[in-house]
Order: structure tokens, then sequence, then C-alpha cells
């Protein structure tokens, strides 16, 4: 992802698309269970209410070294604004987070317009008992997806299409309950993608609209925790997805099981392992078994640096079509993507914070031998001139790897802002 963080560290995150309220916390964690959730201070906030409203912007310019990441290098500069807004109500029982995040750039030699990762949403959490707990999100985003498609030699004269635009509709609910050393939650999501069409570089039109259509999951989760800092877990899930290309459609079963805990000397987090086992509409791809593995583990080894690394797997689709390699083939194509995250949040000197950040996919497109990779560094600087002012720094950078002739590209996004905090 080339959007740098506009987030004000004295706000509440928004959360990630996600069911569960959270990752079950030891016993011993009485802060967390027993204590008082509500907000201790209102510095750094507005008060509107019983609501409490944080917010920044950051206005600047960007350089994106390669819009259409291609092989075919198009520059462009322009004007960037990242706001970023988050109101919570936090009675204890009642927890309400509305938030907004946007990334939106204007390149005036193109006449066009990215919005990039720009969500709008709703979390709220009701513990009806202690250890009963129920959670809803709601979240729309409007976000740009480059295209597949570049590379694909065997049209004469197309050196790129242009990125897909695309919105994306998310709803979870779950609900959570202890008993003793045990815990247990149920729960499931539907996200919702339509996309508008693109085109390349002749101008012609290239239809997008096949890969509109839902993915629906229905989540478990059992537990129990071994040692009072210690938790075992498993998770069965099924995903239907259901596309208006029918040979996009699959049904996927997954089972992982792992290991967590909220403290261990300077780390935190979980680790799994598992299963997942696919079916597909299109009858050239084979069932697919594949071994899992993933997590989510924070290392603290300062009280002002964070380092955080995450794995995952997951199933999704691409406007590729194995038709332009070998005639006949379906519309689109399905993918598996492993990616591989590390964070590392450094705030040591007062008025400079550094952000730097890395993350790594493979794309394995499987009705087909073709298979990508990328790799992106980026690190965002941020000199605060006071409290509520300062100016930040963001450098992205994408390394794109495929084995398909011409599809492989370099990709450089430099910005600078004026960052405000109300």
């Amino acid at each position: 992802m080339l959007a740098g963080s506009a987030y004000a560290q004295q706000a509440p995150t928004p959360p990630g698309r996600q069911i569960f309220n959270s990752k079950i916390v030891p016993l011993t964690d009485a802060s967390m269970r027993d204590g008082d959730p509500r907000p201790t201070t209102r510095d750094n906030a507005l008060q509107a209410l019983d609501w409490l409203i944080y917010g920044n912007v950051i206005v600047g310019g960007a350089y994106d070294s390669n819009v259409y990441s291609a092989a075919n290098q198009r520059p462009a500069f322009g004007p960037r604004f990242q706001p970023y807004v988050v109101a919570e109500r936090n009675t204890g029982i009642q927890r309400t987070l509305l938030y907004g995040t946007g990334d939106i750039r204007y390149y005036p030699s193109l006449g066009r317009t990215d919005v990039a990762n720009t969500s709008a949403g709703v979390a709220h959490i009701w513990e009806i008992q202690r250890d009963l707990v129920f959670r809803a999100q709601a979240e729309a985003t409007r976000g740009i997806e480059g295209s597949m498609l570049n590379g694909v030699v065997a049209t004469p004269g197309v050196l790129y299409t242009e990125p897909a635009n695309y919105t994306s509709m998310f709803g979870s609910t779950s609900i959570e309950k202890e008993f003793g050393r045990f815990f247990t939650a149920v729960g499931g999501s539907v996200t919702g993608t339509t996309y508008e069409n693109t085109r390349n570089n002749l101008g012609t039109i290239v239809d997008e609209q096949f890969r509109n259509g839902t993915v629906s999951t229905f989540n478990g989760r059992f537990g129990y925790h071994l040692t009072p800092i210690v938790y075992m877990f498993a998770e069965p899930s099924v995903t239907l997805g259901r596309f208006n290309a029918t040979t996009l459609d699959y049904d996927a079963y997954r089972i992982i099981a792992g290991l967590g805990s909220a403290r261990i000397g300077l780390f935190n987090g979980e680790v799994y392992g598992g299963t997942l086992w696919s079916q597909f509409a299109d009858p050239t791809i084979p069932a697919l078994t594949s071994g899992l593995y993933g997590g989510r583990v924070s290392w603290f080894p300062t009280r002002f640096i964070t380092v955080t690394g995450a794995v995952d797997q997951t199933l999704g689709t691409t406007d590729f079509n194995p038709g332009s390699i070998s005639p006949g083939s379906s519309p689109g194509s399905i993918t598996k993507t492993n990616t591989a995250k590390l964070n590392v949040a450094w705030a040591t000197i007062r008025n400079v914070t550094l952000d730097g950040r890395l993350v790594v996919r493979h794309f394995d497109i499987l009705n087909s031998g073709r298979q990508d990779h990328s790799v992106e560094p980026g690190l965002a600087v941020t000199y605060n001139l006071n409290p509520r002012a300062g100016i930040v720094v963001d450098l992205s950078h994408v390394q794109y790897y495929s084995n398909i002739a011409g599809a492989s590209y370099t990709r450089n996004l430099i910005s600078v802002g004026g960052k405000t905090t109300f």
C-alpha cells in the first residue's frame, strides 16, 4: 500500500475489518478484564455532549513515479489530502466508535483524482455482562487497485491498463462468552465489492464488472487458558465467494489452532497453523488443499519503540485473464495471496516520530502458471513543530516481480505535507 499514515497518536485507532471484539486476554490482566474502560482524560479531543472527537489532516504534495503500476512508467505530481477523524462515545457498557480516514491525490497533468483507501465506518461494543460481549461493525471503503493485465503481450500496442476504482461495503457481528477458563465466540461478516470499468493506453474500455460480488464468512472461536498468561484457541470458518462471473465462485473451509498471550516478557500476540480446503466453480481449477500459518506478534523493546509483525493467507480475484495466453479460458482469475507485514514505530525524540513498514506479498493465480510477488518498504517521518502542527515526509517504494513478460515494474511515491491536529 502506498498510502502513508495520517493517524493522530493520541486518538483511538480505527479498527481493521474484524468480526470478534478482541483476542481474549489472560486471566491475570485485571486492568483489561475488570477495570473501567472509559477514557480517563479529554486531552487532545473536542467534546460534544458525551462524545470525544479526535482528528487531524495532512495537506501537501505527492510525486508518483508510476501512476499506472506498469513497466512503462508514467510519472505525475499533484496535491495530496489525508484527513482523519475519530469520534468516541464510551459509557463503559456501551462503546461506539465513528471513524473516517482518507488519502486523496489529484494529478493535474492527467486530469485524474485517485482515492486510495478512504474509509468511513462505525464499530459498537455492548458489554451485556463482564463475560458476555456483543460486537458489530459497518464500513464503506473507496479505493483504487492496479490491474494485472499489465504485461499481457498478446494484444499489440497495449502497454498498460489504468488502475480500477472500487467501492467495498463491509458488515460484521459477533458474540463472545467466557466460562471460567474456557471461552467461545461465534460471528460472521459480509463484504460486497463493486468495480468501475477502466481503460488501456489505446482508450479501449476494460470491463471489470465481472468481479463484482460478495464474500461471506461464518466464524467460530473456542479456547482455553492453559496458564494465567497463555491461552490456546481453535477457529473453524467457512467462506463463500459469489461473483457476477460465476466461474470465480468458490467455497473455502478453514480450521486453525494456535497459542496466544497478552504479554510474555516484552512480547504479545498470537500464532497459529492449520488447513485450508477450497473448491471452485471453474472446472479448470482443481480443489485446493493447503497448509496455513500466520499470526500477529508485537515486541516492545522500550516504551518508545514498537515492532509488529503479521502473516496471513487469503483468497481473492484479479482481472488477469489466462485466455490472453491460452484462448478459451474464463474471464478473470482467483488468487491465493500470502502477505507478511512488519511495522516499526519509533518515538524516542520528543519532536520526531518514525514509522517504518515493509510488506511482502506473493500472488498465486490458481488457473494459470502465473506467479507474482511484491516487496513494498516505506518510511514516514513526522517533525512536530508544536503539539498541534507538524511536517510529514512519506516515502514508499514498490518492487513488483512477475513471470509474465512485461508485468514487472517499479514504483515510488514521495510526499511532503503539513499536519494540523484539532
